[in-house]
Order: structure tokens, then C-alpha cells, then sequence
């Protein structure tokens, strides 16, 4: 039979796959409401078998594993696809994200195997992609100004993760584990070339006895992975956010202006001479800041193993020009100094950082090629024939 698609809102409205679906001549209907409840809803999920049937939907797709959706789609008889925005992404590792009715696509290629390793049965390895409708609406004037006006230096569009776990429920941890997890952030902090020196500095033992003498330490783990991982993923690497992000962002502000959007509380208190601006709301606005920027920063969480961030993607679709953390998958799918610049030591962001800031046409050279490639190769619309291709294909 043919194949028609229910797309359901999360809590991130992406309609760069709808209008990927209406130009690929996919047969689809958007739900009229957006699932933004993490845990089951009964009641909704009956009203989504219900309109399954009725609609004859053959597929439901959302971002994100939406448990709702899910079960809804099991209890209809149909397929379930779900796109994955972040890595590691534990969700997919539970009964119920192991169901066979459940489709994956995921940006993050040791995420990917880590979910075939544990028995989840369809899982596709895609980068994430960019908006091409978007990108050359708002970038239509872009090229043809004679010279590039640019508002700010060096910008930062992100979090500081200042409420991590770590910080949180690990201040009450007895003096001599807490000097051993200040040896793992040093090890494994400011090193981007690639090798994860987070796995395996934490064993379930070492979980167990933090649960033992640390008073009103909890930590609940419903997923199909080890007490171990669930901490270090947590706990340790959102910490090595912080640190790396707010040593970056300081050191770069000694020497240049330096922009930074955020939601972060605690910007005011642990930035110096930063200049610190509220969120950007829209898509527009991001893609805005991103364009009026010489230099916009990339610092991957430490989580994202094999995978290049959507916030990567999102820079290259506004032709501004990219400076990231080194990570095999992204020199894999962008050329390194001729699409992107990647870094792999703070001394190296620091001369790369001051060398381009003064080779204006090296700069946007460079930003032009990665979003010429951007909008080739990774944009919704590959993506999603890619994704129900492979459905299809499997399918039958």
C-alpha cells in the first residue's frame, strides 16, 4: 500500500520536514495538537489510534521518541519513526523505545551503534540538516551587497550549563571524590581531538558508594544502560561543559569583543567583559546573528561522541562561518579549513580565532563553501526521502 504519514509537534516546532514532505510528494497530515507530556498519555493516545484508523495513517513521525506516539502506533497496528536531535540519546534504550514498530533516524554514529549493540531493531545513521526554503529566503540579499556588514566579532549562541547534576547533588560528596572527579574535568577538558576520556572513568561500584556516603544523593536510572554511563552522561560531561565553555568564552573575551546569547542565570557572574545578550527567540533571528557574526563558535557537549551538532548545521545554512571543536564525523562531512575550522586545543582556537578576525576574504571564502555544501547535501528534504526510503525499503 501507499504510505500516509501523521507528523506530530514535540516541543521543538521543526517545519523545514514538513515543507520537506509537501515538495517530496509525501502523502501527510500534521496533528492538530503538539505533545509536549514526557511520560504516557493514555487519553491521548487513544484519540491518536482513533484518528489513525480513521485517517488511514500508515506512519506517525515526530522529533524525539514521544512515548504517547509510540504506543499509540503499536496499539494502531503501524509504524513509528522518530528523528533524534541528541546524543547520547538513553530514551531509545528501554522496552519500550526496543519495540519493533519504531523507526530510527539519529545524527550520532556511536549512538547508532551503541542502540543496534542493545537490540533496537531499526536504526539509521543520518547528519541533521538545515531548512533549504529557509536558508534561501532569509539569505536572498546576502551575495549581493558589495562588501559584508558584520555586527559582532565572535559569537557564542548556547548554554553554560551551569544547573548540571554535578554541581547539584555532588557538593555533599566526601572530600576524596571530589578530588577525583576534579582529576577527571582536568583530564578530559579542553582536549577536542576526538577521544573520549570520559567512558569508563566511572564503574557501578564507584555509583554505588557515592549513593552510600553522600547524603541526600539520588539518582534514578530507568534506562537500559549501566548506573556507570547514566552518570558519566549525566553528571561528569555536563560539568565539562561548563568548565569548557565558560574558560573559552573568557579567554577569548581577553582579546576580542565576544557576544554571547543565552539563558544562562549565572552568565553575569562567571563571565568577564563578555557581552551577554537574551536568547534569540526565532529561527530568523538565530539564522540573523549567525550571519551578522566574522566568527561563530562551536562547543560540542562531550556526549555527542560521533555526531556534529544541529548548531553547526545551522551556522553553515546562514553562510556565516564556523569555528568547532574537531570531531571525526564533522571533518568526514565538511573539509577541514576549506568548509569549516575546527580546533583541537585552546591555543590552537586562540591562533585560528586571530587569523581569521584578520583574513576577512580566507573567512568568507570559507563560510560561502560550507553553506554552498550545506544546501547540497544535508537539508531536510534528502534527509526525509533518505529516512522513508529506507523505511520503505525495509519494510518490504
Amino acid at each position: 500500500g501507499s504510505m500516509k504519514v501523521l507528523y506530530v509537534h514535540g516541543s521543538s516546532k521543526i517545519d523545514g520536514i514538513i515543507n520537506a514532505m509537501r515538495k517530496l510528494r509525501v502523502c501527510f497530515e500534521v496533528y492538530g495538537r503538539r505533545l509536549t507530556d514526557v511520560f504516557l498519555n493514555e487519553k491521548e493516545m487513544e484519540e491518536l489510534v482513533i484518528y489513525s484508523k480513521s485517517h488511514d495513517i500508515t506512519h506517525i513521525m515526530s522529533i524525539h521518541l514521544i512515548d504517547t506516539l509510540a504506543f499509540a502506533a503499536k496499539k494502531a497496528g503501524i509504524d513509528y519513526i522518530a528523528l533524534i536531535w541528541d546524543a547520547p540519546y538513553n530514551k531509545v534504550l528501554t522496552r519500550m523505545g526496543k519495540m519493533e514498530n519504531c523507526w530510527y533516524s539519529t545524527f550520532d554514529r556511536i549512538d547508532a551503534d551503541r542502540f543496534q549493540a542493545c537490540g533496537v531493531p531499526h536504526v539509521l545513521y543520518q547528519p541533521l540538516a538545515v531548512d533549504y526554503e529557509a536558508m534561501q529566503e532569509w539569505n536572498r540579499n546576502l551575495y549581493q551587497e558589495t562588501a559584508r556588514k558584520y555586527d559582532h566579532e565572535i559569537c557564542f549562541v548556547g548554554r553554560l550549563y551551569e544547573n548540571n547534576f554535578y554541581d547539584e547533588y555532588c557538593t555533599n560528596l566526601p572530600p576524596m571524590l571530589q578530588d577525583y572527579f576534579l582529576d577527571i574535568f582536568e583530564k578530559a577538558s579542553f582536549h577536542w581531538d576526538g577521544v573520549n576520556r570520559i567512558r569508563g572513568t566511572v564503574s557501578n561500584e564507584l555509583v554505588s558508594y557515592i549513593r552510600e556516603v553522600t547524603p541526600g544523593f539520588e539518582m534514578i536510572n530507568p534506562f537500559d544502560i549501566s548506573d556507570a554511563m547514566y552518570f558519566e552522561n549525566g553528571y561528569v560531561i555536563r560539568k565539562i561543559a561548563n568548565i569548557e565553555r565558560v574558560c573559552v568564552l573568557n579567554m577569548l573575551a581577553e582579546r576580542y569583543p565576544v557576544t554571547f546569547y543565552t539563558t544562562s542565570k549565572t552568565a553575569e557572574r562567571d563571565l568577564c567583559n563578555v557581552n551577554i545578550m537574551s536568547p534569540v527567540c526565532s529561527a530568523m533571528d538565530l539564522h540573523r546573528v549567525y550571519q551578522n557574526s566574522k566568527i561563530s563558535l562551536n562547543i560540542s557537549l562531550k556526549g555527542i561522541e560521533g555526531g556534529t551538532p544541529q548548531r553547526v548545521l545551522d551556522i553553515l545554512g546562514a553562510a556565516g562561518f564556523v569555528m568547532t571543536n574537531y570531531c571525526p564525523e564533522t571533518a568526514e562531512i565538511f573539509e577541514e579549513d576549506k568548509e569549516i575550522v575546527m580546533f583541537r586545543t585552546p591555543e590552537e582556537l586562540a591562533e585560528k580565532v586571530d587569523y581569521y578576525l584578520t583574513h576577512d576574504a580566507e573567512r568568507e571564502k570559507i563560510a560561502r563553501n560550507g553553506y554552498e555544501k550545506v544546501m547540497r547535501c544535508y537539508t531536510y528534504e534528502r534527509k526525509i526521502k533518505e529516512l522513508l526510503d529506507w523505511v520503505e525499503g525495509e519494510e518490504a
